[in-house]
């Protein structure tokens, strides 16, 4: 109280050289930390945000980087951030994309004697996802995160947190004023990481088969060896994008495909026009406590008659995606399971759109059917 007391008259004193816009909020501040102390000591915690954005993603810089640091900083605070919760850092994570890239052009300039290829995406508009990591100081909470998803720690946060919605229409007002907005057209979607307890030792050697129904010139599709490939990661970035991070769904056994094979193909039809055809991919993946469970299986069904789908997929359509955390689902999270076949299908379908602008599979023109070859599953 004495230190409230020796403040005040220090303020008042300073007052005469000061403007009373600039005293009131000093004296806010003071009344905001002190409300803040009383809720207990003051806590240091990181979290991760998945921001899932629309733009081309390949144009920015690192001084975009920047600007989308800075504008998830004052959207915060604009919409409506506790004073007894701070922001003190916030930076964007893409080493995994930098080092994959790296990676994919050793491996090719080694298979191809040197010769230089462009292997980046071409910078069209799609979907993709950045981590945000976010360091913060809490004044009497636990490491539950930065925004308000139940209005259970409402009433003691002074002011409560701000909600995700409220967050992402604050993030795109502000967006829209930025230079980078040219590169990076709106935010879709927000949603914060948890790591789960439930992370069991990981079970490896697990295999599907998945058989897709396409459209397009099949004749053109065996011949090229390096489409049947951009098919191969296809099938596998659809269903990993999918299982990773998002505010709907959380798959507590982490399945993840670690590669899909090529193993088949049939022409059903043909026309001058285009060939019907399908092609059936031995997909092999990792789960943890898969191999407790009797019933094990890739995708999973609705949990009730509710579950339709997802309404926005609002998955990462680059070829290569963020780094996440093992075990981690949206704190958010409603629904406990696996992508279903029909929201498979549409990132398949989608992924393949893009590609398809990008040169990749331009010898595909639909898709039509996915099916999982039960009787084959071991």
């Amino acid at each position: 109280m004495n230190f409230i007391k020796q403040t005040l008259r220090f303020l008042f004193v300073s007052s005469l050289a000061t403007s009373p816009f600039t005293v009131a909020n000093s004296l806010r501040s003071l009344r905001g930390n002190a409300n803040c102390a009383a809720l207990g000591p003051s806590e240091q915690h990181t979290t991760s945000i998945s921001l899932n954005f629309f733009g081309a993603p390949d144009l920015l810089t690192d001084d975009d980087l920047s600007q989308l640091s800075k504008t998830f900083e004052k959207a915060y605070d604009k919409a409506g951030s506790s004073p007894c919760l701070n922001m003190q850092d916030v930076s964007v994570d893409v080493s995994t994309d930098k080092n994959d890239l790296t990676r994919r052009r050793m491996l090719w300039n080694h298979k191809h004697n040197g010769i230089e290829r462009q292997l980046e995406d071409q910078p069209i508009e799609i979907d993709f996802t950045f981590v945000f990591l976010v360091s913060y100081q809490c004044y009497g909470c636990a490491n539950d995160g930065i925004y308000d998803n139940d209005g259970s720690r409402r009433q003691l946060l002074q002011g409560g947190k701000p909600k995700r919605r409220a967050f992402a229409r604050k993030f795109n007002r502000i967006l829209r004023r930025k230079e980078v907005s040219n590169k990076v057209k709106q935010l879709n979607q927000v949603s914060e990481q948890q790591i789960e307890d439930q992370c069991k030792p990981t079970d490896r050697g697990l295999t599907e088969y998945i058989q897709i129904q396409l459209t397009g010139n099949y004749d053109a599709l065996l011949r090229d060896d390096k489409v049947v490939s951009d098919l191969e990661r296809a099938v596998k970035k659809s269903y990993n994008a999918l299982n990773a991070v998002n505010p709907s769904t959380c798959d507590l056994l982490f399945r993840k495909v670690l590669r899909a094979e090529y193993i088949s193909s049939t022409l059903e039809s043909s026309t001058e026009s285009e060939d019907t055809f399908t092609m059936t991919f031995e997909t092999n993946y990792e789960c943890r406590g898969c191999k407790e469970l009797r019933d094990r299986r890739l995708f999973d069904r609705p949990v009730d008659k509710l579950d339709t789908g997802r309404d926005a997929l609002a998955v990462d359509f680059r070829e290569l995606g963020p780094r996440e955390e093992q075990c981690s689902c949206g704190r958010e999270a409603e629904l406990f399971r696996s992508p279903l076949k029909s929201e498979y299908f549409s990132a398949l379908r989608t992924i393949l759109d893009v590609r398809s602008m990008q040169g990749k599979i331009n010898v595909i023109t639909g898709l039509s059917q996915v099916v999982v070859l039960d009787f084959m599953i071991r």
